[in-house]
């Protein structure tokens, strides 16, 4: 009769243990932003840290495990809001294969891809699911595949208080898609004689380009206008670049320099107007590029669009 009793404590305690450890992983699931595996192998166990923001126009995710054996895996993710994805950077530790790990700088999408994009930033919801390549930062033939998703219900929002220089297309014959830029204003000198107030605002996609709108005014007193430039304008114009070098791993701009080519624009911004939503929890002004784009005489790229957002530095 008493090992019929153990017998039956034993199924017993052994079932609870079973539902504990499930519901122990289970819990540790959903604590997590992102759900991804490594080489095909799942990365679950402790979910150390997990941190999720949406802010000025990037969303970014991270998520760390402590696996069962030690090892620790600690994968970040930034994206813009229209899904095209920023930044993949990649951590491990306690394992064979330590290491930092990238998608290429700035040209992220070149390896890695983002699908079933969906977000509702009034209600905090975001999912979607991602695979792709990154390469380890000190031997770029040192590669690991990344597969996943990310289904969250209440993604955190903080206001943007930087100084806003946004670009996003949405005609897909060209594209730009920015990462929060900057901005600043001096005194130009340049011309010689000839000093003017100048205000620059410069921005990198996440394809390998740079562009730089310099004003000879704050945006504040361009409102309502049409304004042409040209290479020759010394007062209004728009600076162009393509990243052409090899692969960027680690998170570092550099110069812009023999790696990227310098192209002519001639266009004209308009639709200049001031925006009172919460699009950024400030008040900022947009308005649209209009350009052609050269390769010295060749004209490579007619009409471009270009729908811009920026800060004033007067309001």
């Amino acid at each position: 009769m008493m090992n019929r009793s153990l017998l039956v404590f034993s199924v017993f305690f052994l079932f609870l243990v079973a539902g504990c450890k499930k519901s122990e992983e289970s819990g540790a699931d959903s604590k997590a932003s992102i759900l991804f595996s490594d080489n095909n192998h799942a990365v679950r166990g402790k979910v150390t840290y997990d941190y999720n923001l949406d802010n000025c126009g990037q969303i970014n995710l991270i998520t760390a495990v402590k696996e069962d054996n030690g090892d620790y895996a600690e994968l970040r993710l930034t994206l813009l809001q229209n899904g095209a994805l920023a930044k993949v950077q990649y951590l491990k530790q306690n394992s064979p294969d330590d290491g930092n790990y990238f998608a290429p700088h700035l040209q992220t999408e070149k390896s890695f891809k983002i699908s079933d994009f969906k977000y509702d930033k009034k209600g905090g919801r975001l999912s979607f699911s991602f695979d792709g390549k990154v390469f380890k930062n000190n031997k770029p033939d040192s590669e690991r595949i990344l597969a996943g998703k990310v289904e969250l219900n209440s993604i955190q929002y903080v206001p943007c208080e930087a100084l806003i220089f946004d670009v996003m297309t949405v005609n897909p014959a060209f594209n730009f898609f920015a990462i929060p830029g900057t901005s600043n204003n001096s005194v130009n000198t340049t011309g010689g004689p000839d000093k003017y107030k100048e205000f620059a605002y410069n921005v990198y996609s996440n394809a390998g380009q740079f562009l730089s709108l310099r004003l000879d005014r704050d945006i504040s007193k361009l409102v309502g206008q049409e304004i042409a430039f040209d290479e020759e304008n010394k007062m209004f114009n728009v600076r162009y670049w393509e990243y052409i070098g090899p692969y960027m791993l680690s998170e570092s701009y550099g110069p812009i320099d023999r790696n990227w080519k310098r192209f002519q624009t001639r266009g004209k911004l308009v639709n200049i107007q001031k925006m009172s939503d919460n699009r950024y929890g400030k008040p900022y002004y947009s308005g649209l590029i209009i350009m052609d784009i050269f390769d010295e005489d060749r004209m490579v790229k007619q009409a471009v669009e270009l729908p811009f957002h920026l800060s004033s530095w007067v309001d």
